[in-house]
């Protein structure tokens, strides 16, 4: 299967030179920590100018001088090998199972332990999760019951739909060097139409 995941040059470059670094993970994502990639071009390149557009809007109030960085999406082979015997989740659709792991791996460490949540993947327990994009209304949401407005069992997963019921796309993320192991064909391609991917 071939995928996408969109970024800026500096870190396309270092991603296709060196490999792809799990410890560059920011945490509380949808599926864990981890390297995230979709199916779909259009997706990453939407990602990759969305991106872009921080880091340097970031190194323009840091630097004068600073070198403006243009989008681009990293493009690789994913296969997975018998042997390396992958631990994997798979949300086929939106739905409240789904919408639950997105949330609890939102949560932070002191509302997982809590409310004894366990059903997430902060710890990188499964190797590859497969699942539907969430989107802004899940950020909120989480941080409502991070700060104790809301309860974990008071989330309308319904919420996490788009208003036209259409989902945002299928994303795979990978949390371990099993499943990097799996990864071949790195490669970079810059995006040179920017406004075609900018909503």
């Amino acid at each position: 299967m071939k995928l996408y995941h969109g970024t800026n040059y500096s870190s396309a470059i270092n991603i296709c030179s060196n490999g792809i670094d799990l410890s560059c993970s920011k945490p509380y994502l949808d599926f864990g920590p981890g390297f995230y990639a979709t199916p779909s071009y259009h997706r990453a390149a939407e990602l990759a100018v969305k991106k872009t557009d921080k880091v340097n809007e970031q190194n323009r109030k840091r630097q004068k001088n600073y070198k403006y960085e243009e989008p681009y999406v990293v493009q690789f082979e994913y296969k997975p090998l018998p042997e390396a015997k992958l631990e994997q989740i798979s949300f086929p659709h939106h739905g409240v199972e789904w919408g639950a792991f997105v949330l609890n791996n939102r949560l932070t460490p002191e509302i997982l332990s809590q409310y004894d949540i366990e059903n997430h993947n902060q710890d990188c327990r499964y190797d590859v999760c497969i699942g539907e994009i969430a989107d802004g209304a899940i950020i909120n949401s989480a941080f409502q019951v991070n700060n104790k407005i809301l309860l974990p069992e008071d989330i309308n997963f319904e919420a996490f739909l788009k208003d036209n019921k259409e989902p945002y796309g299928q994303q795979y993320s990978f949390h371990s060097k099993k499943s990097i192991s799996c990864i071949s064909g790195l490669s970079c391609d810059i995006i040179k139409n920017k406004r075609r991917y900018t909503k």
